[in-house]
């Protein structure tokens, strides 16, 4: 029963347009991205935050992931991570008639000793 509920949710998850996680209870990570079904002439927006949710600094590491049909970056860093906002930004891209068909992804993670928390939102450019 577990594993299908859990299956259930990680399926919902994958096709929201923003996502939260907590699975660390010290870090929530949020990612959005859209619109929902971009076509030609919009941009796809993606953004991500990282928080610290403690009231004390903590050890640990923090990155996210921009992946489009035709690239993708990424960045990472380690560290002291002070309460409160870590880290944020948005990214675009134009739809356009030469634009790749395919997948836009934005995903973000925070993590210490203690665990990981993680969020990942897409949408598709059919």
């Amino acid at each position: 029963m577990c594993v299908v509920l859990l299956a259930a949710v990680t399926a919902a998850g994958a096709y929201a347009t923003t996502v939260t996680g907590t699975q660390n209870p010290q870090f929530r990570v949020s990612v959005s991205i859209t619109p929902a079904h971009p076509v030609v002439g919009q941009t796809v927006v993606a953004h991500f935050s990282v928080r610290n949710m403690t009231t004390h600094a903590l050890k640990g590491q923090w990155g996210f992931t921009w992946s489009t049909p035709q690239s993708g970056i990424g960045s990472a860093i380690a560290g002291t991570l002070r309460p409160g906002r870590l880290g944020s930004e948005t990214l675009r891209q134009k739809i356009t008639a030469k634009t790749a068909k395919g997948t836009f992804t934005i995903a973000a993670e925070a993590s210490d000793r203690r665990g990981r928390s993680h969020a990942s939102a897409h949408v598709t450019y059919p």
